[in-house]
């Protein structure tokens, strides 16, 4: 299976795995890497299917599959759960409220993130540096997970480009035209009502109390360079009707 690995900074990767059978369209499913003294933590684990491309993509900066301590997942979707059964070694860690989502056999290796702040925000035992907050749509217990270490933020499928195009062919971008197009999107779903709508609103505004230099989605492309001004600008388009 083909896919594309990219570093965003120091100690932080992103594999996107190709998938052209899976959906009725083809996309790229993604997974990060967080190298932290001591520990190798993984944001989301991809399909069993993806372990082809996924083992290779690890070997290429030096991680076997039991050398990852921690797999931390955005949401128990099985495109982001299936492929934490190659981490043996790892402690792993969904909301609670995804728990149920995962299957039975594979649910019994997972923790649930620590509950902080008026359960709204969470913590990972042992793991330091990263702030995980409820984004209340896409799944019961969908979170985002800030990394104050890379200024990474991972909104696993929150915000996604499932099934689109990477700009000039680049995983890892500026590109403007994504970030404006994400706005029409965001002002689209405001005009139409969309049920879920003020759901997205009130995680988007807990979001925009970081100041991320990357948008780190769970699917396709990953924006880069004054992402605190992107998620402003996609607050003002939902709000602007």
């Amino acid at each position: 299976m083909n896919y594309l690995m990219s570093q965003l900074t120091a100690g932080v990767y992103v594999i996107a795995v190709k998938d052209t059978h899976t959906w009725d369209v083809a996309s790229y499913t993604n997974l990060y890497v967080l190298q932290r003294p001591g520990q190798t933590i993984l944001i989301d684990a991809g399909l069993k299917e993806y372990q082809t491309a996924i083992i290779p993509a690890l070997a290429q900066i030096g991680i076997a599959p039991d050398m990852v301590t921690h797999v931390l997942l955005t949401h128990g979707h099985h495109d982001h759960v299936e492929g934490a059964a190659l981490f043996t070694k790892a402690k792993k860690f969904v909301h609670s409220a995804d728990l149920p989502m995962i299957a039975p056999a594979l649910a019994t290796q997972f923790a649930v993130f620590t509950p902080q702040l008026e359960n709204v925000t969470y913590a990972v035992e042992g793991v330091k540096g990263l702030e995980i907050v409820l984004v209340n749509t896409h799944s019961p217990g969908s979170v985002a997970i800030f990394d104050k270490v890379s200024k990474a933020l991972f909104v696993g499928d929150f915000f996604c480009y499932f099934g689109e195009s990477l700009p000039e062919g680049e995983l890892v971008t500026t590109s403007e035209r994504i970030k404006r197009g994400s706005c029409d999107y965001v002002a689209g779903q405001a005009v139409a009502g969309e049920p879920e709508f003020d759901k997205f609103m009130l995680g988007l505004s807990r979001l925009r109390t970081y100041q991320p230099e990357f948008f780190c989605t769970g699917h396709g492309v990953v924006l880069r360079q004054d992402i605190q001004t992107f998620l402003m600008n996609m607050w003002q388009s939902g709000t602007q009707m």
